[in-house]
């Protein structure tokens, strides 16, 4: 029993199978990272616009709606917010403090705001772990499959390698 042991053993830890099953799973993960951000991101989208509506069609990309939100909390705050570690395009900036001036949103309560910042804190956690999950990914098409990763790219390889 254990020269069988051993030998499956040695089999399971030398299989060309288990490189391929971490690429599936990051690419599963990946998958759902994407679909969970996106809800999550509508819905701070939706739950703030009560209180913003127009913030949504000035800050478009939700990593950076997230990240307002949390910096800012209520409109009122962003007159004095400084949000170019956030917004680069300073006109963009301006454009959202004088709109939150005259914004016909309704009034946020702190638990509002404060339930608002946490699922705007998931969307922002979740985004950073997303990219530092594509980079592992990236790095082990490189490794595993280099001519794979230049021909269709890193995640329709890892497709490609999953579906297979």
């Amino acid at each position: 029993m254990g020269l069988s042991h051993s030998l499956s053993r040695y089999k399971l830890k030398f299989s060309p199978d288990k490189v391929d099953t971490m690429i599936v799973q990051a690419i599963g993960l990946l998958d759902e990272l994407d679909k969970e951000i996106n809800t999550y991101a509508m819905r701070v989208k939706e739950w703030y616009g009560w209180h913003f509506p127009e913030m949504a069609k000035i800050v478009v990309e939700t990593i950076d709606y997230s990240r307002v939100v949390l910096k800012c909390g209520t409109r009122v705050n962003l007159r004095t917010a400084d949000l170019s570690d956030i917004l680069e395009d300073e006109s963009v900036v301006q454009n959202l403090k004088e709109t939150a001036e005259i914004s016909m949103g309704t009034e946020l309560t702190d638990l509002d705001v404060d339930n608002i910042k946490a699922l705007a804190t998931e969307v922002v956690s979740m985004s950073e772990y997303r990219i530092q999950l594509f980079d592992y990914l990236k790095n082990r098409m490189n490794a595993i499959a280099p001519n794979l990763s230049v021909m269709v790219g890193e995640l329709v390889g890892a497709r490609l390698i999953a579906h297979a």
